[in-house]
C-alpha cells in the first residue's frame, strides 16, 4: 500500500484502543482567587510569645487574639470588629468568657 494524500504511513496512524493524544493538554498554572490567597495565609502557622512561652497557633487566630485584646483594652474600633466577627460565626461561649459592652455617646443620651 502506498503513502500520500489521505493515506499516512503505517507507523503514524493511530493505534487500536489508543487515545490519538496520550499526553493530553498541558495544564495551565492555577488561577488562585484572592479567597484561596487569605485562607492560605490565615492558615499558616505562626509562632507567637504567650506569657513568656513561645506557642504556635494560625495567623487567623493570632489576629481574633489581638483583636479581642484591644476590645478588652476598650478600643471601641476593636470591640464593634469583635462584635460583628462573633455575629458572623455564632455559637455559646465559654463559661469563663467576659462579656464586651460597646457604648456610644449616643447611646448615653438616652
Amino acid at each position: 500500500m502506498t503513502t500520500g494524500y489521505r493515506n499516512p504511513p503505517r507507523g503514524g496512524r493511530f493505534k487500536k484502543g489508543q487515545s490519538g493524544n496520550p499526553k493530553g493538554r498541558p495544564r495551565q498554572a492555577r488561577q488562585t482567587s484572592p479567597a484561596h490567597l487569605f485562607r492560605k495565609v490565615a492558615n499558616e502557622d505562626v509562632a507567637i510569645e504567650l506569657d513568656g512561652d513561645q506557642v504556635m497557633m494560625t495567623r487567623w487566630e493570632a489576629l481574633l487574639r489581638q483583636i479581642h485584646t484591644l476590645a478588652l483594652n476598650k478600643d471601641a474600633g476593636a470591640a464593634r470588629l469583635l462584635h460583628q466577627i462573633r455575629k458572623q460565626y455564632p455559637g455559646s461561649a465559654a463559661p469563663a468568657d467576659k462579656f464586651i459592652m460597646v457604648l456610644s455617646d449616643h447611646d448615653m443620651k438616652l
